[in-house]
């Protein structure tokens, strides 16, 4: 396959690489896995030597071979490494990031190097194994890249594109040879995982995607001819994802997702009923909440795919302040002169010790690159590591001395040279910093908490942003607002971010 493009030969990089597999294997074993970055970092220096140095194919598949395991292990200590770090993020983990990215693509680059090679069509099954391969490596590149926020390689689709129609050409895509799994497995996996959108997943709910993909992507059936009731179009000629139902036309390939979704909805029950994971085919650790909030989106996201509410439109240079956090909203709040108590009276109550931490609050500026009735697109370069994840509660204003906003980061995007765009979904134009002390359990100081008026014209009632951690369904709690104190319950969480639970509630009279 001449179109996969490969690096250019640096013949001084041969001296660097151990080409004898027996030594190679015994310098694998003898890697520092116990530091994840410093045993992926001398991985990926050879790797790098090893794909821009002439090699016989047979020792270069060889080599390959000694390495996946070693890649495999060391890509998920970078995983582990890089843990709920948000954006931009601190220097050690943008190396993290990066090193994640670049193991992953030297990895693929060895495979095309091989599939580049006019004798390796000798055998249809050799030769399906692999593209098989290639298209597993290009996966990781794609995890990779979700996983720090970053936008994939160009070419990158139109080589999984290509790989999988001359894996179909085979006649074995469908066929696991030796330790591989099937072309066509590997395929539906990232058209799955790119259906999932990414950009407005937390990291957990990135790995979870990823867990149900793996475990159930074969109920995604791939089919050329007419558009289905339930699945998404491909166009094999471009370097895209999968497509809306309504792109059908510019398709040539169908993924049907009418299985996979009841299957999807049929695990999440049984999960909530209590069966384990291991019985259901998934990993450990997946019987928790986030589990089920995972399924349900992806239930949604893998059937018909997310639907704008409404348009957006081009924004001039405008910028807006943000905040992040309901920790330093609810500072930000207390220490501004233009936050007015709500005039509705409640029991007084004493609230002299609660005073606001003494902490600065810090506002960043963007730069409003778009926006409609329910959000806006920003986009900025940060001097500082802000650590924003998707799923953080944010403050918004667009000048001094007006009314700050309530929002939430609904996606993140990392460009080249720093640059961060966020999208943003508006919650409420006002909010009140409140503390909230549970009345059970062995909290005894105050929680910082948001009170979010509601909206009669919405029929939206008033309610709770609760860091997380502290809801309980039907927990009684203390509040103070202002100059006020009453009792209320917590009622329905209306929704569940990894940095706050939204909640509506009574008070007690």
């Amino acid at each position: 396959m001449s179109e996969l493009s490969i690096p250019a030969v640096e013949p001084a990089l041969i001296r660097t690489l151990e080409t004898r597999p027996k030594q190679a294997a015994a310098w694998l074993a003898r890697l520092p896995f116990a530091s994840p970055a410093d045993a992926a970092q001398q991985i990926r220096t050879a790797l790098h030597a090893m794909n821009r140095s002439t090699l016989d194919s047979a020792l270069r598949e060889t080599l390959l071979a000694l390495y996946r395991p070693a890649v495999a292990r060391t890509t998920a200590g970078l995983e582990t490494l890089l843990g709920d770090a948000g954006v931009p993020p601190h220097a050690q983990q943008r190396q993290h990031a990066a090193l994640l990215r670049e193991l992953a693509l030297e990895h693929a680059i060895g495979y095309k190097h091989l599939l580049r090679d006019p004798a390796q069509g000798s055998s249809v099954r050799h030769q399906a194994e692999l593209l098989a391969r290639l298209l597993a490596a290009l996966r990781i590149v794609q995890d990779a890249h979700a996983l720090t926020y970053s936008p994939l390689p160009a070419g990158l689709w139109l080589n999984l594109h290509r790989l999988y129609a001359q894996a179909r050409s085979t006649g074995l895509a469908d066929a696991a040879i030796g330790d591989t799994r099937p072309a066509s497995l590997a395929y539906r996996e990232a058209l799955l995982i790119a259906l999932a959108d990414p950009p407005h997943m937390s990291r957990g709910e990135l790995l979870h995607t990823r867990a149900y993909a793996h475990a159930f992507g074969t109920h995604a059936v791939l089919r050329e001819g007419a558009a289905g009731e339930t699945g998404f179009a491909i166009d094999t000629g471009s370097d895209k994802g999968p497509a809306g139902h309504s792109a059908a036309d510019a398709g040539t390939l169908w993924l049907d997702t009418d299985a996979l979704c009841r299957q999807l909805h049929d695990t999440a029950l049984r999960l909530r009923t209590g069966d384990t994971p291991r019985r259901l085919g998934l990993p450990e650790g997946m019987e928790g909440e986030l589990s089920l909030l995972v399924a349900k989106r992806l239930s949604k996201r893998w059937r018909n795919g997310a639907q704008r509410a409404f348009s957006r439109r081009r924004s001039g240079d405008g910028t807006v302040e943000v905040v992040a956090g309901v920790c330093a909203i609810h500072r930000l709040l207390s220490d501004d002169p233009s936050d007015e108590a709500d005039g509705d009276s409640l029991p007084i109550g004493d609230v002299s010790t609660l005073n606001t931490p003494p902490l600065a609050v810090h506002a960043s500026r963007w730069t409003m690159r778009n926006d409609s009735a329910a959000g806006l697109a920003l986009s900025g370069v940060p001097d500082s590591a802000l650590n924003l994840k998707v799923g953080d509660a944010l403050a918004l204003r667009e000048g001094e001395g007006t009314a700050w906003s309530l929002a939430v980061i609904r996606w993140i995007v990392m460009r080249d040279g720093g640059e961060v765009e966020l999208g943003i979904e508006r919650l409420a134009p006002r909010m009140q910093p409140v503390w909230v002390r549970p009345l059970r359990g062995h909290r005894k100081t105050p929680e910082p908490a948001l009170f979010v008026p509601g909206l009669a014209a919405l029929k939206q009632p008033d309610r709770l942003m609760l860091p997380r951690f502290l809801y309980a369904d039907g927990m009684d709690a203390e509040i103070w607002q202002a100059a006020r104190q009453y009792i209320l319950s917590f009622g329905r969480r209306l929704e569940h971010t990894p940095s706050f639970d939204l909640i509506d509630f009574t008070v007690f009279a």
